[in-house]
């Protein structure tokens, strides 16, 4: 983590560690085990170029965390790829099959979902 803020040069504002205790009911569980987090709180732009930028450093991010065994905390941002995502989350197919029989229409949806359970 402290390699890739360093060499992005990203501004780091505090990462707290946290203790998380195992999720083992949630099928979108981003600590199935008993695991510490590190959440990251970063000053950046508002504009596109700055959007791309974090959007780099954050899939670095993810892929450290998934090199380590670990996942990333899907609420944040959707700047992951769907193969990040696919390997973070592979109860996501479940969570989507459970979904369209519980929302057949489709009718609560979000971001999130359109881009990563569309299709699983």
């Amino acid at each position: 983590m402290a390699r890739i803020i360093k060499a992005r040069q990203v501004n780091a504002l505090n990462v707290s560690i946290r203790h998380s205790p195992a999720d083992t009911t949630s099928l979108l569980s981003w600590a199935p085990t008993e695991v510490f987090s590190f959440v990251l709180y970063y000053k950046q732009r508002r504009s596109e170029s700055a959007a791309r930028e974090v959007g780099v450093w954050t899939r670095e991010l993810v892929d450290a965390a998934l090199a380590n065994d670990g996942r990333y905390y899907l609420p944040y941002r959707l700047d992951a790829s769907r193969a990040q995502f696919d390997r973070s989350y592979p109860e996501a197919r479940a969570f989507a099959a459970l979904k369209a029989r519980v929302d057949p229409t489709n009718r609560f949806r979000n971001r999130l979902w359109a881009k990563y359970l569309s299709t699983a």
